[in-house]
């Protein structure tokens, strides 16, 4: 008996030490650097939902990993998308800083299915201008902002190649946009029905040549995220008014990326914002007796269809059918 409680300690034991091993690599490969590395076309690096490989062998002096970029020598590729894009790498300039005029710095390949896409390229020398190509045709003429980042957009998808040429030097505009007064609105009722809710997010952006792109990035509850081109209202407002981005009741996030005609972008801090299921009425995160208390304050009350959260199922009374729906969730808590 000894000897199989012996074995069974260290069988344990020897779990636990794997455990943390395997803790320890996990923490460890959240942002991590490796030196003189061979890459091949089998290979590829993830970054959350970016994947990036080679179209041939190529070799690198380092490539450092992080959970939101990826930096291949001194060029980081920091890129925002709504759905799984994959980018393959086919040229990357020796020497970015010292590239003429006409020069080819750096060659890929995109493919996700759509949406609009961010690309914030980093390693370039501040002041520089560049063109970007798609497929044979400029999109952008990007200016290197004081951090050495150029930023472009897309939104027309299949595989692309996307080029960039540097095409002069100078000081040029290396100023990116500000960003401010970001505000969330709703109405009261905050109704995950698409037919009675709404959230209204508003920002004003500005600069001092000219703004380019406004786009909100949204995540939601499941950790998936959405972006949406934001519009444009007075003077430097931008707002974004939408009765489904919100839908889905849980805790979201939310934060504002801007860029500038010569391609200096800047993102705004993150914001939180929760959305209640409709049964949760007094939005503390579960239904409980208190959600029952606050229909019963109301009960036999009318109004226009979901004019408040009382009217659980939005048919302008509260009544009996309330109190059902309510009862189907009783006990549940969705606050995480």
């Amino acid at each position: 008996m000894r000897g199989g409680c012996s074995i069974n300690k260290i069988q344990l034991s020897r779990k636990v030490i794997f455990v943390i091993l395997t803790l320890v690599l996990l923490a460890s490969i959240l942002s991590f650097r490796v030196s003189a590395v061979t890459i091949n076309p089998n290979f590829y690096f993830s970054v959350g939902n970016e994947y990036y490989t080679v179209n041939q062998t190529m070799d690198f002096e380092s490539i450092t990993i992080d959970s939101s970029y990826i930096i291949f020598n001194g060029t980081g590729f920091y890129v925002t998308s709504g759905n799984d894009i994959t980018i393959t790498l086919v040229y990357i300039n020796d020497d970015i800083a010292g590239a003429v005029d006409g020069a080819k710095v750096l060659e890929f390949y995109a493919d996700t299915t759509a949406g609009s896409v961010v690309f914030d390229l980093s390693g370039f020398p501040a002041g520089n201008n560049y063109t970007v190509n798609r497929s044979g045709s400029s999109i952008a003429a990007p200016t290197a902002n004081g951090s050495g980042f150029i930023s472009f957009t897309n939104n027309v998808w299949s595989s692309h190649l996307f080029e960039i040429f540097q095409e002069g030097e100078g000081a040029g505009d290396t100023s990116s946009p500000a960003i401010s007064g970001v505000s969330v609105a709703n109405p009261d009722s905050l109704d995950t029905n698409s037919s009675f809710g709404w959230v209204n997010i508003t920002c004003d952006v500005s600069d001092d040549v000219a703004v380019g792109s406004v786009y909100l990035n949204i995540t939601n509850p499941n950790s998936s995220y959405n972006n949406f081109s934001m519009n444009a209202g007075a003077s430097n407002s931008y707002y974004s008014n939408s009765s489904t981005a919100f839908s889905a009741h849980g805790n979201y996030s939310y934060f504002i990326w801007a860029n500038d005609t010569s391609g200096n972008a800047d993102t705004s801090g993150s914001y939180d914002f929760s959305m209640p299921p409709n049964w949760d009425i007094n939005n503390d995160g579960g239904c409980t007796v208190f959600d029952y208390m606050l229909i019963s304050n109301h009960y036999g009350e009318t109004g226009n269809a979901g004019w408040i959260r009382d009217d659980v199922d939005n048919n302008g009374q509260i009544q009996v059918f309330d109190l059902v729906l309510l009862s189907e969730h009783y006990g549940e808590v969705w606050w995480v």
